[in-house]
């Protein structure tokens, strides 16, 4: 998928064209080089302020271990999915979990 020059009616590009803002306030990374550098650099920050550990099980992970995990799911088609980690009134949002873990626990919400 190609992010289009053209100014959408359903959201504005942040972030550089990183990164998607609908009128919900919800944020998806774009599937473009930028957006994979913002998801990446956000999945790390997650794992960051969670000292290591997954969300999902007590054990510590690795840069390399660590994915996204939508804490509300991603719904249908990602309908739903917000890559936001702090939400506007700064309550910390999603998670970085193992990719066992993440898998496992598939859509359902935490």
């Amino acid at each position: 998928m190609t992010v289009s020059s053209k100014p959408s009616l359903r959201y504005e590009l942040i972030l550089d064209g990183a990164v998607r803002l609908y009128p919900d306030k919800r944020e998806i990374c774009c599937d473009t080089p930028k957006g994979k550098i913002e998801y990446r650099r956000r999945t790390e920050l997650m794992r960051l302020r969670q000292h290591g550990i997954c969300c999902l099980c007590p054990k510590l992970m690795s840069v390399e271990q660590a994915t996204f995990e939508h804490s509300a799911g991603r719904g249908f088609n990602s309908s739903h999915r917000d890559d936001r980690i702090v939400d506007e009134e700064g309550n910390e949002m999603n998670g970085a979990a193992h990719w066992d873990c993440n898998g496992k626990k598939g859509s359902r919400r935490s």
